[in-house]
């Protein structure tokens, strides 16, 4: 199953000066991560995608039980990133090799999140 999702990263850019929305969207990982890079609000907008892109995947949309914050991505030392996840999402996605890619270009983010079977 495949999910994908952009967002024009203006909008995030707004949305990432309310404490209340960070808090409720982004992990501590995930807010220290974007604070750190050189342009934070495209940081927050490919993680953003990346979760929409997740919850599209598994074909349930947020809400239902699952919350922006148990799903995480995170970065190995190459960069590359990763999902990690809790609780209702945990759940689901435990039968699930997951595969997620983050681009951005200009004013845009983009992610796509790729889940295959285990065998």
């Amino acid at each position: 199953m495949i999910g994908i999702d952009t967002v024009h990263i203006p909008r995030i850019a707004k949305a990432v000066e309310s404490k209340a929305f960070t808090e409720r969207v982004f992990t501590e990982y995930e807010r220290s991560y974007c604070s750190g890079r050189a342009r934070p609000a495209a940081s927050y907008a490919g993680l953003f995608c990346a979760k929409e892109a997740a919850v599209k995947a598994l074909k349930c949309g947020f809400g239902g039980g699952i919350m922006p914050c148990d799903i995480e991505i995170y970065h190995d030392k190459r960069g590359t990133p990763s999902l990690r996840a809790c609780g209702k999402a945990a759940i689901m996605l435990s039968a699930y090799n997951v595969d997620v890619s983050i681009s951005h270009d200009g004013d845009y983010a983009v992610a796509a999140v790729m889940l295959t079977a285990k065998k």
